[in-house]
């Protein structure tokens, strides 16, 4: 009889909690630019998880420049948490690109 597991699939890479102050810009529907200073949460090998009030919508590309380093690295949207849940504001980001170390955090 097969064993059956309730663990969930492992991810893609290690996720750190990082807390770096950033700055998100882009263009929203409409040809409208946007740029909110925030902070990004969490970052992997493939992506990066922020914290914002922008109207972000899954498939936008999105600009990310580190406020202390100035580095820059663009990311497109994957994942909005709910509102009315505690995931609200969180945007799930991943890589467009070339993968780098724009918040000081290398990933083998």
């Amino acid at each position: 009889m097969p064993k059956h597991s309730s663990q969930l699939p492992l991810r893609r890479s290690t996720r750190v909690n990082v807390g770096v102050p950033v700055r998100v810009s882009g263009t929203l529907p409409g040809n409208k630019s946007f740029s909110e200073d925030t902070s990004v949460l969490t970052i992997s090998k493939y992506g990066a998880k922020i914290k914002t009030q922008l109207p972000l919508s899954v498939g936008m590309q999105v600009k990310i420049q580190a406020l202390r380093s100035r580095k820059v690295a663009f990311f497109r949207v994957v994942w909005i948490g709910r509102q009315g849940t505690p995931r609200a504001g969180e945007v799930g980001l991943e890589y467009v690109g070339e993968l780098g170390s724009v918040f000081g955090v290398s990933f083998p």
